[in-house]
């Protein structure tokens, strides 16, 4: 999931829902045992910008991945 969003890229609130929505439903068949209600958390949580507050649910890892 390279196809992060630049933290200089405001992203309004039709925008993160479409973009979330794309990448819901291209990651949801490959990841068929997470909730679809958690991937949408997660996606949401991972494609706000920087420093808007939001990001509670994810913490990031030295390698990258994240965790509860």
């Amino acid at each position: 999931m390279s196809e992060r969003v630049p933290p200089e890229a405001p992203l309004d609130a039709e925008a993160l829902a479409r973009r979330v929505a794309e990448l819901r439903d291209r990651l949801a068949p490959r990841l068929p045992d997470v909730d679809p209600g958690d991937l949408v958390l997660i996606l949401q949580s991972m494609l706000r910008p920087f420093g808007t507050g939001k990001r509670f649910l994810l913490r990031k890892r030295r390698d990258g991945g994240h965790v509860f």
